[in-house]
């Protein structure tokens, strides 16, 4: 399993590494023509506010839990003036990890929808890495590469925070 998931990064890093990866991602963009589509941004941008929302909320409670003795609550952060690194760790930490969570979660629900599923399958046959089960592999290896170290980096900076 870990061999595949290495090959499968490599495949990703090598398509965005080689030349001509913004022409190739217009042309794989420009087969989306049906009205479904539209659904994909909002459910999106959805998902991953709440997905972020429940990763600081998780990120907090493990440290207030670890140290009991210094518990306060989230809210407590936004008056806070003091380790203002540590609240910037905090945040761009959970927001790096909030993205590939929340696209898994949209991916998810606008799949479910059998229209959508009838019409954006077409237009994902012969496109590399296009289909259902790709995408979602690659944002699952995509979460576990950045997600992890983000939500670890956010824990730590959560920890500092007294």
């Amino acid at each position: 399993m870990k061999s595949a998931r290495r090959s499968r990064l490599a495949e990703i890093a090598s398509e965005v590494a080689t030349k001509g990866y913004f022409a190739r991602a217009q042309q794989r963009a420009a087969r989306r023509k049906t009205p479904w589509n539209l659904l994909d941004l909002p459910i999106g941008l959805s998902c991953m506010a709440a997905a972020g929302w429940v990763l600081l909320r998780a990120v907090w409670a493990a440290r207030n839990a670890i140290i009991p003795q210094h518990g306060m609550p989230l809210s407590a952060v936004f008056q806070s003036q003091r380790f203002p690194v540590a609240h910037i760790v905090l945040f761009v930490g959970v927001l790096f990890a909030c993205v590939p969570v929340g696209m898994l979660i949209s991916n998810f629900i606008v799949w479910s929808i059998p229209p959508y599923r009838r019409a954006t399958e077409p237009e994902a046959k012969g496109v590399w890495h296009a289909s259902f089960s790709d995408a979602q592999k690659d944002l699952s290896v995509l979460a576990l590469c950045i997600g992890g170290p983000a939500i670890l980096a956010s824990f730590v900076a959560a920890l500092v925070m007294r």
